[in-house]
């Protein structure tokens, strides 16, 4: 029987959607002073509190002194991320996704940056995730511990917030005796005090939000008005985050958020979520937030040609991210490796603004 004809479809591409993940991130900023070409990053923190002044018993006895605000330095040296992808020259004679094996070989080149150009993309998301990886253990632990390629901690970094920001309830919330909404309400307290900002958000894992609107006391006061979206900052909106309502608790009104991201340790198979089971993340207004997304300096030896006049040597995406792409090659292997690096370090530098609450007892 002869050969039948064949027709490639479309390709199908199996991928997770980026825009359903960033919504912790979000929450810090990085301005054009954030990106640097430093080995360490330094900031002074100068705090106030709500003093009153006094009242003179006499005039005669002059002012009253006030004492020198207090400052702290912190000095930080960002973590480093650089990926590669080697593609063997060989390989540039295999069938890529998408061709029939009759398809034509091209150029070499050509075939080189169709086999690049996606692990370019690849190998960026995997940078966001990291950085998402950052901004959820900062809001939920207030430190930092990150993995290197095995699985072990090789970077560590505490700073140092308020023990009291991240508590636990006394009734667990599972539980039908449990008061959430008075857990909520003192939680807020805390970070107000502290903060001297009022605390606006309130981001569930999924379960304390399954507990969350289980106490009937939640669903008198829980108001499902979706015209509420339009008093958010645009940054929380369509990045993963799904907005439920809002509550007035006590003197706050406070925004509640689910989020659903996930994601998978390097080398490994299982999911993880982003936010951890029985958390909830509270933080002032993003208005009212200083946290920023910095980015420490990569020295680099750059490019040969040709890739020198196409590649660039940094590349900031949405304003928000750093990325540092390079091709080279070995001569002697017959390979070459497109390669990414990035320095970001998420620092909440307005530390008492926002805290985690668990809602199971210790």
């Amino acid at each position: 029987m002869g050969e039948f004809l064949k027709r490639m479809l479309k390709i199908f591409r199996s991928e997770p959607d980026m825009t359903k993940m960033g919504f912790l991130s979000s929450f810090f900023t990085t301005g054009p002073e954030d990106i640097v070409d430093s080995e360490y990053v330094s900031i002074d923190i100068v705090r106030t509190d709500e003093d009153v002044a006094p009242v003179l018993r006499d005039y005669k006895t002059g002012a009253v002194a006030i004492a020198e605000d207090i400052y702290t330095n912190k000095q930080i040296k960002p973590p480093i991320y650089s990926l590669e992808r080697p593609v063997n020259i060989f390989e540039l004679m295999k069938r890529q996704p998408g061709e029939t094996e009759y398809a034509k070989v091209g150029t070499w080149f050509a075939r080189l940056v169709k086999v690049l150009a996606p692990a370019f993309v690849k190998m960026t998301n995997m940078i966001k995730r990291s950085i998402e990886v950052q901004a959820a253990q900062v809001l939920q632990t207030g430190k930092l511990d990150l993995p290197d390629e095995n699985g072990v901690v090789a970077y560590q970094l505490d700073y140092r917030p308020k023990a009291t920001h991240f508590p636990s309830v006394t009734i667990p919330w599972s539980d039908p005796s449990a008061k959430p909404l008075d857990d909520l309400e003192a939680f807020a307290d805390v970070i107000r005090d502290n903060g001297l900002r009022d605390p606006e958000n309130a981001i569930f894992s999924a379960t304390s939000w399954r507990d969350f609107i289980s106490h009937e006391s939640v669903k008198d006061v829980l108001k499902k008005d979706s015209i509420g979206l339009g008093v958010l900052s645009p940054r929380m909106v369509n990045n993963g985050g799904k907005y439920q309502g809002y509550i007035n608790i006590g003197s706050y009104r406070i925004n509640l958020f689910t989020y659903n991201g996930r994601y998978i340790n390097f080398g490994d198979t299982v999911k993880n979520k982003f936010i951890m089971d029985n958390n909830v993340i509270m933080t002032a207004s993003m208005e009212d937030l200083d946290f920023r997304l910095v980015y420490g300096g990569i020295p680099s030896i750059g490019m040969d040609d040709p890739f020198n006049d196409i590649v660039p040597e940094r590349v900031s995406v949405d304003e928000v991210y750093d990325f540092r792409p390079r091709v080279y090659k070995d001569q002697r292997a017959d390979v070459f490796f497109g390669e990414v690096k990035s320095r970001p370090i998420c620092i909440p530098v307005s530390i008492d603004r926002f805290g985690c609450l668990k809602t199971v007892a210790d």
